[in-house]
């Protein structure tokens, strides 16, 4: 199986498996092309992150949300300047980030899915493939639970973090 680049199409690697090795298991993004799209270079990456068929945001080490392509924004019925900067379960809504102790830092966030898998992604390097998550919306005393499949890879120092589908 090969990982392509999704801007430049360049075999980013080959993964052995049992399967064809012509068969793509994802379009990832070179380190040449992540060069280009991320930080400085700020209006290149919007315009890439908005050219992808999915809500896509885009996370750094801290777990702040840095972008967000179109998708992302209306699914999340916000625009950049209520995004970019604000921990994860802030820009979802999570209804435990809410809590005085903030985001990734309550006992709910041991057990977020969406968090652990952009942490393991991020400390790794592995990207994960349509995970099923929960999201938790509302307040800590009375939230609704969102299912959602999402993926994840690493760019540089950065997660692009996709949501899939809304279950």
């Amino acid at each position: 199986m090969k990982l392509l680049c999704s801007r430049c199409n360049n075999v980013i690697r080959d993964e052995p498996s049992g399967f064809s090795s012509d068969r793509v298991i994802t379009s990832g993004t070179c380190d040449q092309c992540a060069s280009l799209l991320l930080w400085p270079n700020r209006p290149a990456m919007v315009e890439f992150l908005d050219g992808l068929d999915a809500p896509v945001v885009v996370i750094n080490l801290s777990g702040n949300v840095c972008a967000a392509n179109k998708m992302a924004r209306d699914l999340l019925q916000k625009d950049l300047f209520e995004i970019e900067g604000f921990q994860g379960g802030n820009v979802f809504e999570c209804a435990f980030a809410k809590l005085p102790e903030g985001c990734g830092k309550t006992i709910h966030c041991d057990g977020c899915t969406i968090r652990n898998t952009v942490m393991d992604t991020l400390h790794s390097g592995n990207s994960h493939t349509k995970i099923p998550a929960g999201l938790s919306q509302g307040t800590s005393d009375d939230y609704a639970e969102m299912q959602l499949l999402i993926s994840t890879e690493k760019i540089n120092s950065f997660v692009m973090l996709r949501i899939d589908s809304i279950l």
